[in-house]
């Protein structure tokens, strides 16, 4: 094969080039442009579903609140007569329109009536009528679900949705509440919804591509959108997952009957299309609202987008052909110097140069161009180069920075192998490279008070630099002014007088410190605006210890109270920072929250203090995903049986 002429190169070398870089650049757009438009999707779905389950749970509230104030009224007002039973009903349905019907039914006796009943024959219809003399006289109701239920359980009850078996076919539920007079079941008060009161509400949706789904506390299908409206009082979640064979769609379907709220994306059967849904739960009837949306919808303005960007290309190389075509015969003997120039910048060699070429203006500013193009990229490598240089000195001064603040606090544990009437450990896990937390413990006077332990754990506002230093200073101040003649309120009263003196830029810290009495188990604290810490009591309970005063370094005049408590043998006293409770995943913005602290706390309070530690930072850093948005430090005490050792438990090994 012959070698190609210098026009040809011309051509492959420039058009070529730029091609590639138009399509690898347009690939990375349309990619980067559709992550974010499924994003996008997903953070709208997840919303639009949370939006809608609260209004129909706000809608289902209401109607639940109807039965339960007019059993409440049963209960309490023993004057009232069966003889106007009816007559309230008929008042109490008036009030409400949407709603179909509404009975009492009392313990069946033969002696007397013991069902009322009264209904309209759809929602919003000002006629109301009443059961007939038959219907009343009928004792057989004490066997269906709505009445037996909630009899057997003491509980209201919400029915599966079901089709009204007289004239109307509506789709109703049945919501029933339990009468109790002098703590014996009397009757319930039970009232009918018609679904359609809900239906107009789930069909107005901003996105007309969104579907909607209400899904009963079994799984089934109770409203679907026009789409799939077949579904509705026909399928269920399951039964559609193992119609069209999508194990995810079954899996989502057991989340949802566990009350839980996510997003999936699943490959339809039915389009050949991938479907993302979104479900959120009803607490008040424990069913689920669900939305769905077609992936080709969300990607549709990605698809308009890559149609003009391509357009566009074409439009563009074309011109950049014509041109090339045109002034190729003017160029041959200079492209051979660009192309010697291309060479040496392609091996790497940011020196190389052009210089000037007196051939034509066009030539000489390329080769012009050229050159500057050298010096900026070889500058802006250099520049990078530097800047990576900076961040390393930052990052190991930071590291640095971390050490020194980590030799502040105690890292030996066990802190005293001799004192076998107590166990302590503690952790610091900053979120960045320093912390603004901290703990600290120390023998007040080891000499004269030989007994007298404090403990201190405390959260500077905000993190990095500024809150280590303000960290620094707090745990000084505290020494400082911890002497035996002062009680906790003391301290605490002078560590704020003085942090406050100078601060100008308004930080912060809440504390908790206290005086623990090794012999008798007496703990002297002040929690000054701090997360309560939890003692662990023997009995399987657990005690805060609120705060008695507000945070340090803010107020000049603020007071701070101090309470006493006693730790018996074998009980754990549990501190910690907000990073515990308060750590969450980027994308659930639910809480670890106090609950599933307090639970944690009474599951590992007979473990070792170290070990107890470790299983509450390690199960909030799961639950944030191993991506905590503060500080985490705990503190562990337990008062040990000191005629038992150190209460039988595993001692410490030492950090």
């Amino acid at each position: 094969m012959p070698p190609l002429s210098i026009r040809s190169l011309l051509i492959i070398s420039i058009l070529l080039p730029l091609s590639l870089i138009y399509a690898v650049s347009m690939l990375i757009d349309i990619q980067n442009s559709r992550e974010l438009a499924l994003k996008n999707v997903q953070i709208e779905l997840l919303d639009l579903a949370s939006k809608r389950a609260a209004q129909v749970d706000i809608y289902f509230s209401s109607l639940a609140q109807i039965p339960r104030t007019l059993a409440a009224t049963l209960t309490a007002d023993k004057t009232l007569d069966e003889e106007n039973f009816e007559a309230l009903l008929h008042e109490v349905l008036n009030e409400f329109p949407r709603t179909i019907g509404l009975g009492i039914a009392l313990e069946p006796d033969d002696s007397r009536e013991t069902k009322w009943y009264v209904y309209r024959n759809e929602p919003g219809s000002k006629e109301i009528f009443s059961l007939d003399p038959d219907e009343r006289a009928k004792k057989d109701y004490a066997e269906r679900a709505w009445y037996r239920n909630p009899k057997e359980t003491g509980q209201p009850v919400w029915s599966e949705p079901y089709f009204d078996q007289g004239a109307s076919g509506l789709a109703m539920l049945t919501y029933s509440v339990p009468i109790f007079r002098e703590g014996q079941f009397v009757g319930v008060v039970m009232i009918d919804a018609c679904l359609s009161s809900i239906q107009a509400l789930l069909t107005r949706t901003p996105n007309e591509n969104v579907r909607n789904y209400l899904l009963s506390a079994t799984g089934n299908y109770v409203i679907a959108s026009a789409r799939w409206s077949d579904w509705a009082m026909k399928e269920s979640i399951f039964s559609v997952a193992e119609q069209y064979q999508l194990p995810e769609l079954a899996e989502a379907g057991h989340k949802m009957l566990q009350g839980q709220s996510g997003i999936l994306a699943y490959d339809s059967h039915v389009n050949q299309n991938r479907v993302w849904i979104a479900y959120a739960p009803l607490p008040v009837t424990h069913w689920t609202f669900k939305v769905a949306m077609d992936e080709s919808h969300v990607l549709e303005p990605v698809y308009a987008s890559v149609h003009h960007t391509v357009l566009h290309f074409l439009v563009e190389i074309a011109v950049i052909f014509v041109v090339i075509i045109l002034v190729a015969s003017r160029i041959t003997v200079p492209i051979k110097r660009l192309a010697g120039f291309a060479k040496k910048l392609a091996v790497g060699d940011f020196d190389a140069q052009i210089g000037d070429i007196r051939f034509s203006k066009e030539i000489d500013q390329l080769a012009h161009t050229f050159d500057k193009m050298v010096v900026d990229l070889k500058s802006n490598i250099e520049r990078r180069i530097k800047e990576e240089t900076a961040r390393q000195t930052v990052e190991g001064e930071l590291q640095a920075a971390r050490s020194i603040q980590a030799s502040l606090l105690p890292r030996k544990f066990p802190p005293f192998p001799e004192r076998r009437e107590f166990d302590l450990h503690a952790l610091n896990e900053p979120v960045a490279f320093i912390a603004g937390d901290f703990f600290d413990f120390f023998f007040v006077e080891p000499d004269t008070q030989p007994h007298t332990l404090a403990i201190i754990i405390a959260d500077v506002a905000g993190h990095g630099i500024p809150a280590a230093l303000f960290m620094a200073v707090s745990r000084t101040a505290i020494r400082t002014f911890s002497t035996p003649e002062r009680s906790p309120c003391e301290v605490i009263d002078q560590v704020n007088r003085v942090l406050r003196a100078d601060n100008d830029d308004m930080m912060f810290v809440t504390l908790f410190y206290g005086h623990y009495n090794t012999e008798t188990g007496e703990l002297t604290y002040v929690n000054a605006g701090h997360n309560p810490p939890y003692i662990a009591r023997n009995e399987g309970r657990l005690e805060a210890l609120p705060a008695t005063g507000p945070l340090v370094a803010t107020f000049g005049e603020a007071s701070y109270q101090e309470r006493t408590v006693c730790l018996e043998p074998g009980e754990v006293l549990v501190t910690f920072t907000d990073g515990v409770t308060e750590a969450h995943s980027d994308l659930e913005f639910e809480m670890f929250g106090k609950g599933r602290l307090e639970r944690l706390i009474l599951e590992v309070r007979t473990e070792s203090v170290g070990s107890i530690c470790e299983r509450i930072y390690r199960a909030a850093d799961a639950f944030a995903e191993h991506s905590c948005q503060d500080d985490v430090t705990l503190l562990v005490l337990r008062r040990n049986d000191a005629s038992a050792g150190a209460g039988g438990l595993a001692q410490e090994p030492e950090a």
